[in-house]
């Protein structure tokens, strides 16, 4: 592997890392963003990959990026000067999601879902076929940050009350005037890998719009897709170290979100409260969430 370097290492970017030497092992896709003034980002596409990279993207999957909140596509502004695309980064979620599914036809990616309750919903991918919705959120590096103190807008503590489930809980570990910090719990556990307020804020965007638009008999087919760190990586040299740590809290997630079982009775509630929240009469539905990682994400999308 050539010109296989590394900057400062913490755990994600260890997985960045790890991403980057097994696409230069096999494709050999290039690293090193280079902004004048700065050490290059090693953990990201070189300039010369990302603009092959973006060349080869449609015009109409551009401007659903574009159209997003997360300026996936472009160099940003940060507190220490200019930052590569976010989407240049081997660890980015939104690079994962559209590498999987870029040659799905009528796929979409960043679909938004207002949730009339707070801030827009943004789905990482979403496909209609028939009465059949499907709606994906991606994850990659994300994983490997806690998630144990978050902070939430208190516009949703309504909706949080109502969640009847006796397992589910939160605490109030910090208190301000409109925001606060929670620790999420089911059966006793801390939520610490998974993001369950952000399917809670998806929940009610995806109510929202069944109700808004009276949508009869549709099957909701929620995939959450992670990237699975034990395969399409090479752990070698300065990060072979975290490999076994990555591994774990992989695991980890999988556990705490299997944990909730189905998600039916959590996609119910939201359901139950959007109906009266928004005054809308309920719809007939049904709802699968399933789990899946890059190996078996397209035979679930391909699922009768």
């Amino acid at each position: 592997m050539e010109n296989m370097q590394y900057g400062k290492i913490d755990l994600a970017k260890a997985l960045d890392y790890a991403k980057r030497n097994f696409e230069n092992e096999n494709y050999k896709i290039e690293c090193g963003y280079v902004i004048s003034g700065k050490e290059p980002y090693w953990n990201y596409l070189s300039k010369e990959s990302w603009s092959a990279f973006l060349a080869k993207m449609s015009k109409l999957h551009q401007a659903q990026y574009k159209d997003g909140d997360g300026g996936e596509l472009e160099e940003k502004k940060g507190r220490y000067g200019m930052n590569p695309p976010k989407m240049a980064s081997f660890g980015s979620s939104s690079r994962f999601i559209y590498l999987q599914s870029k040659n799905i036809k009528d796929f979409s990616f960043e679909k938004h879902f207002p949730t009339r309750v707070g801030h827009t919903a943004n789905l990482d991918g979403y496909i209609k076929r028939g009465n059949t919705i499907y709606c994906v959120e991606a994850k990659c590096r994300e994983i490997y940050s806690s998630h144990k103190n978050i902070e939430i807008s208190t516009i949703y503590e309504d909706v949080y009350n109502r969640i009847p489930d006796l397992s589910f809980d939160y605490i109030c570990i910090k208190d301000d005037v409109d925001h606060r910090k929670y620790t999420f719990k089911y059966k006793g556990h801390e939520l610490v890998r998974f993001d369950i307020k952000q399917l809670i804020c998806h929940f009610l965007g995806i109510t929202a719009n069944l109700l808004e638009h009276q949508k009869q008999n549709v099957t909701i087919r929620f995939i959450y897709l992670i990237f699975n760190p034990k395969t399409e990586t090479l752990f070698t040299g300065e990060i072979e170290r975290f490999k076994d740590k990555i591994f774990k809290l992989y695991d980890d997630t999988i556990k705490e979100i299997q944990g909730f079982g189905d998600m039916k009775w959590l996609f119910e509630t939201i359901m139950e409260y959007q109906s009266e929240h928004l005054e809308l009469t309920k719809v007939d539905y049904s709802f699968d969430f399933k789990l899946v990682d890059q190996n078996n994400y397209i035979e679930e999308l391909n699922r009768k």
